[in-house]
């Protein structure tokens, strides 16, 4: 049995009210690899393509996207046909090729418990705010709800809202078996285990940095995918400071905690045991109805 959360004071409305609206886009002709190397740069997860002249918007990439070409999905066919493998040559292509066109977008007057819903409903991390024209008015995302629902008391704990753990990854494992994991199961991170010992956690974030920070070009020698991604997880991983929570560790301090360290998940531990990861979607999912 799970305890509501006490509604939280200075509740907004708008959802322009909690958006980022100084939204950085970018041309259809920048390169992928340009794109990786932006959104790398700031910690993006999604990027905006606007057309030059307009500033309308024609489509969005995101993290999820990347990992979709590196491993296995629709947008693979970019490297593996077209490119025979050879990634240098797909990452050079324009961002547009492996870009979500035709996204649907909140209005201006949408509400945050509109939006909220949306994103609960959807999965989705985060939608662009459109004004009548099609040009970007903001974007909304988890971190935003979290960041207003941070402050929200309640008397839930880790344990009630966390999602189990049922998958982890060696740190022997390649780099194509987490990437395939990512893209047929739709994570965006997980834990990093052996006998039994958490070691960290690999998540979509890791592995777009190997690429937008140019580690993976010095380190190559036949610039082959095949090659990229036979790298083990532990190379890439997220290891060192690596902060977990406690099963009965009340959510309102995990969601700020989350916040001050600016990621979005912790593994959460049981009598020194791997016992699941909470994550922003968790959180928001739990205090939404405070809105």
């Amino acid at each position: 049995m799970t305890s509501p959360a006490r509604q939280s004071k200075g509740k907004k409305n708008s959802v322009l009210d909690i958006a980022s609206l100084n939204v950085i886009s970018v041309p259809p002709t920048m390169s992928i690899i340009e794109g990786i190397q932006m959104m790398s740069r700031h910690n993006f997860r999604r990027l905006p393509i606007t057309d030059p002249g307009t500033k309308k918007l024609i489509g969005i990439v995101t993290i999820t996207d990347v990992i979709d070409m590196m491993g296995g999905g629709s947008r693979y066919n970019l490297i593996a046909n077209k490119h025979k493998g050879n990634l240098l040559a797909a990452l050079n292509e324009s961002l547009r090729e492996i870009a979500t066109e035709n996204v649907t977008g909140f209005s201006p007057a949408t509400t945050v418990k509109e939006a909220a819903n949306i994103l609960l409903e959807t999965g989705h991390g985060g939608f662009p705010i459109l004004n009548p024209d099609s040009t970007i008015a903001g974007i909304v995302t988890e971190y935003d709800l979290m960041r207003m629902l941070a402050g929200t008391e309640s008397e839930l704990v880790v344990d009630e809202i966390m999602t189990p753990c049922t998958k982890k990854v060696s740190p022997d494992l390649p780099l194509s078996n987490v990437t395939k994991q990512i893209v047929d199961d739709g994570y965006r991170r997980l834990p990093v285990v052996k006998d039994g010992i958490l070691l960290g956690m690999i998540t979509a974030t890791d592995i777009m940095g190997y690429l937008g920070n140019g580690r993976v070009f010095s380190e190559m020698h036949t610039g082959t995918v095949d090659e990229v991604l036979s790298l083990p997880v532990r190379d890439v991983m997220t290891a060192s400071d690596i902060r977990t929570v406690a099963t009965d560790m009340p959510i309102s301090i995990v969601a700020q905690e989350m916040l001050n360290r600016g990621i979005g998940a912790f593994p959460v531990m049981d009598g020194g045991k791997l016992s699941g990861i909470v994550t922003e979607f968790d959180l928001v999912k739990a205090l939404t109805g405070t809105i």
